[in-house]
């Protein structure tokens, strides 16, 4: 509304350009928000099935984690970052698991690990346990 209001063209630039700056910065935080929450999600979910006795409660909650790997590479990314793997690893490694559980867990593993995906920084612990993965 100021805009309309200027007609001097060197401060209509400079107003713009400031309405532009903060816009952008705006943008900024609000997907470091986004990936906050999201992450403390994913967090969650992880926390509840490392500690569930239930095998419900795990497989409703893998599938969930599951769910997310869908919505993109960001997400494999925050599930890579909480150390989701390592969890799913376990589940994989422990035959006490229902067959479809430890299937869900793979299919949750297999988005992660993707190679489509760009990064790679949580593959090393994956790796340590590759053996151990693969055969489960």
């Amino acid at each position: 509304e100021r805009c309309l209001q200027v007609e001097n063209e060197h401060v209509l630039k400079s107003m713009k350009a400031c309405v532009s700056e903060t816009l952008s910065l705006l943008g900024e935080h609000f997907g470091q928000l986004l990936e906050l929450a999201l992450t403390r999600e994913v967090q969650a979910l992880v926390r509840k099935i490392d500690t569930s006795d239930n095998i419900y409660i795990t497989e409703s909650t893998t599938g969930n984690l599951f769910g997310l790997t869908q919505e993109g590479a960001p997400l494999c990314r925050i599930i890579a970052k909480v150390d989701g793997i390592l969890c799913l690893a376990d589940i994989l490694t422990d035959e006490s698991h229902s067959e479809a559980t430890r299937a869900e867990a793979a299919a949750v593993v297999a988005q992660v690990t993707s190679p489509h995906l760009s990064f790679t920084q949580h593959l090393t612990s994956f790796l340590e346990n590759m053996e151990e993965i693969v055969t489960a």
